[in-house]
């Protein structure tokens, strides 16, 4: 079994970390990149305009850099992939990569740090390092190097005294050298734990000490600017380090009233952490060391612990090797879709042209979300677009080479004049309610290839519903295993799309246009105001009412409607039981709400010209009260949620402090 852990371009040269034979192995390679450039003839490799060109073999990557360079007066004449660390990962591991996770040593840090003058500042580093505790995600073995007394009789826990923390750090980077970790994990690592770490190092020993942490000798100070402020961050080359907090705000999807680890471990774990026993920080750890490195220890086992059960680290390595990008890439949109797009392309034998200088421009068109109906709404249904962007791309044909160039001028309010029938298509084109028109004659990269990560989604999402009600009908746990592995597969998949436009609307990404990414989210607004126009006329058709807005609330893919009306009329004096309004509701939602969703969104599709109606709408929630107190902040009691039915409800909440 082969396959790379990480890649990196430095000089001349790639330096690879990879897994051979089932050996974590470090080398490095002279690459011989291929670049191209436009001729006449044919040559069996093409632009995305159809323009042939002629591959360009390069000695190594300094030759290749000197090319580019040369021509930078004339970049229509340079095609192909830069980046070329990730040209030898495409070149190497061809087809999918076949990575095993118990080959990839995956470590979780966290530090305890003196405090005399409030909370220690990782720039500053000025306070006393009291240890620094690890643990091997695939042993299961923690490690503790602490500057105290400590006791313990637990077989998977090693500590080691330290005289001093001088001593402490010594002993840390004899193992840290010994075992070269292809992940570093932990709450808040990245501002930090490695931070504090690597600016006590510089601090204690000077910068040669600092190098040691990267098993090539390197260690990148650099700034972030995140939630509102500028911090400092440390890339150790080599070692990726994925932040268990970034993790899970970035693939959760929930929003939680804290991300403090305690909270985190009481919501996903239901496990306390322990408090402080005494009245400062600084009394715990002079006056009980014991159980201060107890709770450095707890803090590791909590983040282990959230991967056992979450496998957040999992599907990062799933992305990872799907697009054959470097493990911290995915935590970003452009290069991930940068390579993906790259790697897919190259399939086809077509090369990519290159960067272009960033675009300026202001603020554009986001998503549309309705003012809800504050209060409290009973027998609510919600009904989700599928994939809604990636979705749009493939209806309209959105890719870069089937926008048509145009300079005409672009009516205001153009989703109002769609929905009031004042404007409609009369081209041969598609057409985005930002007045941009692309070509129907031919299928764009883009939307195909969001169509076959779409329908690899579609695949194994099925798989992990028939599991889980396979669980609920049996609660058999074999059907866990089944339900995480299928899980894992199909949240990949689905984070890759969703992602998709992150990269589409930021103007560093290679294939940026302004009317490309405003195409999207203006066809977006357009697809749900649209439907909640349409469906309001029917339920106030069918119910026999007037004007009424069943629509409590609407945002950017989802309706959610209310149809307390319709089931007191229905049922009238009887009182049904909640399974019989469910079952009643159920089959509204399939027998005659979503029929009426597709015939118009297929009305949709012809006003705008559609290169392919795929607004798929399906009822998620069937919930017998729902509460709304703003935009994105709610609370549904689901009996149903996409089919999979429920003996006790469970709650679906977003943007809600629970316990206010």
């Amino acid at each position: 079994m082969n396959f790379y852990t990480n890649v990196l371009q430095w000089g001349n040269q790639l330096f690879c970390r990879a897994v051979i034979d089932g050996q974590r192995q470090n080398f490095k390679i002279k690459y011989r990149p291929t670049l191209y450039s436009p001729v006449q003839q044919e040559t069996g490799y093409r632009t995305l305009d159809n323009v042939p060109v002629l591959p360009i073999e390069f000695d190594n990557i300094k030759d290749a850099k000197e090319w580019v360079d040369s021509h930078k007066s004339q970049p229509e004449l340079v095609y192909g992939n830069t980046s070329f660390a990730y040209n030898y990962i495409s070149d190497t591991y061809r087809g999918d990569v076949n990575w095993d996770l118990d080959n990839i040593l995956i470590v979780t840090v966290d530090i305890e740090v003196k405090c005399s003058n409030g909370f220690p500042d990782p720039k500053a580093a000025d306070e006393e390092m009291l240890s620094i505790t690890i643990k091997n995600h695939q042993s299961k073995r923690i490690v503790v190097w602490g500057v105290g007394k400590f006791e313990t009789d637990r077989d998977d826990v090693t500590y080691v005294e330290c005289e001093s923390e001088v001593h402490l750090f010594k002993e840390f980077l004899i193992f840290w050298e010994k075992h070269q970790p292809d992940i570093i994990t932990g709450w808040n690592t990245e501002f930090f734990d490695i931070p504090y770490i690597c600016n006590r190092l510089i601090k204690l020993f000077g910068e040669d000490e600092l190098k040691r942490l990267s098993p090539w000798g390197s260690v990148q100070k650099r700034e972030v600017y995140k939630m509102g402020r500028n911090h400092q961050t440390y890339n150790i080359q080599g070692v990726a380090a994925l932040d268990y907090f970034d993790l899970y705000r970035k693939f959760t999807y929930s929003a939680q009233e804290s991300y403090r680890l305690d909270h985190i471990a009481k919501v996903e774990l239901g496990e306390s952490k322990d408090g402080n026993p005494y009245n400062t920080f600084s009394e715990w750890y002079q006056k009980d060391f014991q159980s201060f490195i107890e709770y450095n220890i707890q803090d590791v086992e909590i983040v282990d612990k959230l991967e056992d059960k979450m496998k957040l680290i999992e599907l990062c390595l799933t992305m990872a090797y799907d697009a054959k990008v470097n493990y911290t890439d995915v935590l970003g949109a452009v290069r991930y879709w940068d390579v993906l797009i790259y790697n897919y392309l190259k399939e086809k034998n077509i090369v990519i042209p290159q960067k272009k200088p960033a675009e300026k421009f202001d603020k554009f068109e986001g998503a549309y979300v309705k003012d809800p109906q504050v209060g409290m709404h009973k027998w609510v249904m919600s009904f989700d677009l599928n994939s809604l962007y990636p979705h749009l791309i493939m209806q309209y044909n959105i890719s870069p080479e089937t926008l048509i160039p145009s300079n005409e001028k672009v009516p205001d309010d153009m989703v109002d004049k769609i929905l009031d029938g004042k404007i409609k298509n009369t081209t041969n084109y598609c057409m985005t309610p930002n007045g941009a028109f692309f070509r129907k004659d031919k299928r764009g990269f883009l939307p195909e290839l969001m169509e076959t990560i779409y329908n690899d989604r579609v695949k194994y999402k099925k798989l992990m519903l028939q599991a889980e009600q396979d669980y609920e009908d049996t609660k058999d746990k074999k059907y866990l295993k089944d339900i995480s592995r299928y899980n894992n597969i199909q949240m990949a998949k689905k984070i890759s799309l969703n992602s998709a436009y992150g990269a589409i609307g930021n103007s560093w990404f290679r294939y940026f246009d302004l009317r490309n990414a405003e195409g999207i989210t203006t066809s977006g607004q357009l697809s749900i105001r649209w439907i909640e126009k349409a469906l309001n006329i029917y339920l106030n058709k069918i119910i026999g009412t007037k004007k009424e807005d069943y629509v409590i609330a609407s945002d950017t893919d989802s309706v959610y409607i209310t149809f307390d009306t319709l089931v007191s009329k229905s049922f009238g004096d009887r009182n049904p039981s909640t399974e019989t309004i469910v079952n009643f509701l159920d089959k509204i939602a399939t027998d005659k709400i979503e029929p009426f969703i597709d015939k118009s969104y297929q009305a949709l599709a012809k006003v705008v010209n559609a290169y392919d109606q795929k607004m798929v709408m399906k009822r998620e929630v069937i919930a017998d009260k729902g509460i709304w107190t703003a935009k994105k902040r709610y609370i549904l009691n689901c009996w149903d949620i996409e089919g999979v039915r429920y003996k006790e409800p469970k709650l679906k909440m977003m943007g809600i402090e629970a316990v206010k």
